[in-house]
């Protein structure tokens, strides 16, 4: 059948959308689930169910010529599919799973987290998201790819301009090129000087020791260095920000079993990325929409992860929550490669502050979470009370 919908039709960069996107998700749940947006040229799903289902079925992909990370990255393991993807997966998936994320706690998270919060010293309080959600992920993803930590402040805003061209709405292209050649150009001269050490890095392992360097394994570096950093800043400062809006006490957050409760439903009721973006391979319908072959669909993750029908009372923030059914990290092939390590280094940072701060209250009133590819607050400042001994 064809789209008719409703006359309702959400303004996809208005400010309402994109601070407070819930009445509008959940309008669009009863009235409209498959939506056809003019503004955004793509059809918004967003059911749990039908989000679920979208995410696995494979007349659904990520390869499109026009899409915007194709033409500024290539061919890379976010935009490709088949045999060439799942390759590109197991290149990469010694180093995510159980054993390398259990390594990376100890070599990498852990001294960065002490580093971070050394560097604070005994301030009373902090920016919050500058001094410890942006900090943190550089500091580790500079070292997961072998980039000197200490060239992290040049090296984020040249990142940002690349998570601009992937948000909603898109910042120019032309500035993500600009800032994708400098990292480009920076990398290729530290590959030329580079002494391999005893354990490989990312980069290692795409660009072998006395290999020609090929444009198409630094794009796929530097879409790592975007999806190692600005996800994971996004995540920081929203937990905190939770944690802080809901009176949630460092003593705790030093019971494991609570910390990770805090952090998987946080990561449910305000995710960092509200949507992902697919093309239909050929024609098909969802809940008898027609969506014709090519179309672009949005499927959001951030409507998915507060339907009533996935979630009890899935607008109240519930840590004890046994809903298992988060879409935050993806499903289907393209599930987010770094799942555990990001949840580690999450797990790591809360726990390493509780057992330093005793106190954690405000520096500033809560800003609101802005955002809708990168959602977070729009700034976060701390005050809290060091702990007179560590825990």
């Amino acid at each position: 059948m064809s789209v008719t919908g409703t006359a309702y039709s959400p303004d996809l960069t208005s400010d309402e959308f994109q601070t407070n996107p819930w009445p509008i998700y959940q309008r669009l749940r009863n009235t409209d689930p498959v939506h056809y947006s003019a503004q955004a040229s793509a059809f918004l799903v967003v059911k749990h169910a039908d989000v679920a289902a979208a995410l696995s079925d494979r007349r659904l992909i990520s390869d499109f010529p026009m899409r915007a990370s194709r033409r500024l990255y290539g061919p890379t393991v976010l935009d490709s599919e088949g045999q060439q993807h799942r390759e590109m997966r197991q290149l990469f998936a010694p180093m995510f799973g159980v054993s390398g994320v259990k390594r990376w706690r100890e070599e990498i998270l852990v001294p960065v987290v002490e580093e971070v919060l050394d560097a604070v010293g005994d301030a009373t309080e902090v920016d919050f998201a500058e001094q410890i959600a942006v900090a943190v992920p550089y500091g580790v993803v500079t070292r997961l790819l072998g980039l000197p930590p200490g060239d992290a402040p040049w090296i984020r805003p040249r990142v940002k301009p690349l998570a601009g061209v992937i948000d909603l709405p898109p910042a120019p292209l032309d500035d993500a090129r600009a800032a994708k050649k400098e990292l480009a150009d920076y990398w290729e001269h530290l590959l030329a000087e580079r002494v391999t050490g005893e354990r490989p890095t990312l980069i290692d392992l795409l660009v072998p020791p006395g290999q020609a360097v090929d444009p198409a394994q630094l794009s796929t570096a530097i879409l790592f260095l975007l999806a190692g950093t600005e996800t994971s800043v996004a995540t920081i400062s929203t937990v905190m920000h939770t944690v802080l809006a809901h009176g949630i006490e460092p003593d705790a957050l030093l019971d494991d079993r609570f910390r990770t409760q805090v952090l998987r439903e946080t990561l449910r009721w305000e995710p960092p990325t509200h949507s992902v973006l697919r093309y239909a391979a050929t024609s098909m319908e969802i809940r008898g929409v027609r969506i014709p072959r090519r179309a672009a669909l949005l499927l959001s993750l951030g409507s998915a992860n507060r339907d009533e029908e996935a979630f009890a009372d899935p607008d109240t923030w519930r840590p004890e929550r046994t809903e298992t059914r988060n879409l935050t990290f993806g499903a289907g092939p393209h599930t987010c490669l770094g799942i555990q390590l990001a949840m580690a280094e999450f797990d790591v940072l809360f726990e390493r502050m509780a057992r330093r701060y005793g106190r954690l209250r405000p520096g500033a009133p809560l800003a609101p979470l802005r955002g809708h590819v990168f959602r977070a607050p729009e700034h976060l400042r701390l005050a809290w009370q060091r702990r007179e001994r560590i825990a």
